[in-house]
């Protein structure tokens, strides 16, 4: 798991936070069910170790963008393959 981006409003009520995970849709589901049900526990840590007027709630999110350019680029290279070969 790695987080990819965060997104805070501009009152700090709310963090929209990206996730990008590797491996099967049921570990994806099951790595997004474990954070969202975290998300308390995580927010009390950061209202403890972060110094800011407010600690916004964490809304966890599945960013499946690096898997995407992964394909796509796998997909380019066996272009690129076939182009040679042909």
């Amino acid at each position: 798991m790695s987080i990819t981006r965060v997104d805070v409003s501009p009152d700090l009520e709310n963090a929209s936070v990206y996730v990008s995970v590797l491996g099967e849709a049921e570990t994806k589901t099951a790595t997004m069910q474990a954070l969202t049900h975290a998300a308390p526990f995580l927010r009390r840590h950061l209202i403890e170790r972060v110094r800011i007027r407010r600690v916004p709630a964490l809304h966890f999110h599945l960013d499946e963008t690096i898997e995407e350019a992964a394909r796509v680029l796998d997909l380019m290279r066996k272009v690129s393959e076939g182009k040679e070969r042909g």
